[in-house]
């Protein structure tokens, strides 16, 4: 991404909240009864890409994605002792983020719609009247791969793939921001944004030999909110606060 101070950008969360590191295992097969994994070792063992990783026990090794691996490399215990082949240890890791995702790494081109409801007249006296009743904005995400290292994934996918469409699965946070501000060295931006309720809406599933990819729109609604933004491009992730007083 060009560092620019004059660019607006669509941020998307679920919460609004950090999110914090995690990991969980689950255990399958004759040999291996359970066994636990320590977030932070695991998450330096990926580069902290969010996942589900799959360890099998095949040939008397442990192995990941056919690799022969060492469990303790990934800081996972309980699995070494009594593991048969055939076992499997299955590994869902979170990676700790700000909670807010960069929109638009699928788009080369992304806007936000504005939708004004207006209406145009003429009245007997050949007077042009002019009615403006507000906008019905919307974002249309037209591409969006599944990526599980993004933050909105996991559930986006789950609400696409399920057909959900209550509020409380579908109902998120939106941010627009404009930045006044450039640090090229560390490749920050900085400024101001405004923040309000949305619904993410799944238009599609699937996809093409490029990937898998769930389109969306986002309708925002609601009150805006103005906050302080700092973008970190290495991460794609915003850090959004209150403005100072």
């Amino acid at each position: 991404m060009k560092i620019a101070r004059n660019r607006i950008m669509y941020f998307g969360s679920w919460t609004a909240q950090p999110v914090e590191e995690a990991a969980a295992a689950t255990v399958k097969g004759t040999g291996v009864q359970s066994a636990e994994v320590t977030a932070k070792t695991f998450g330096t063992a990926v580069s902290g890409l969010s996942g589900v990783y799959l360890f099998k026990h095949k040939g008397g090794s442990w192995t990941l994605n056919g690799v022969a691996v060492k469990l303790d490399t990934y800081g996972i215990t309980g699995g070494d002792e009594s593991a048969q082949d055939g076992d499997i240890i299955t590994v869902t890791y979170t990676a700790k983020s700000t909670g807010w995702e960069a929109i638009g790494k699928d788009n080369d081109d992304l806007s936000k719609e504005l939708n004004p409801d207006t209406e145009t007249g003429k009245n007997v006296l050949g007077e042009t009247t002019f009615n403006h009743s507000g906008y019905e904005p919307e974002v249309n995400v037209d591409l969006y791969y599944m990526d599980p290292a993004r933050v909105m994934y996991p559930h986006l996918r789950d609400i696409a793939m399920q057909e959900k469409y209550s509020e409380e699965d579908c109902v998120g946070w939106f941010a627009e921001a404009f930045y006044e501000s450039a640090d090229e060295e560390a490749q920050t931006m900085e400024g101001y944004c405004y923040v309000r309720r949305a619904w993410f809406v799944p238009e599609s599933d699937g996809g093409d030999t490029a990937g898998a990819a769930v389109p969306y729109t986002i309708h925002p609604i609601g009150a805006m909110t103005r906050k302080h933004i700092v973008y970190d491009m290495k991460t794609n992730e915003a850090t959004i606060t209150d403005e100072a007083a």
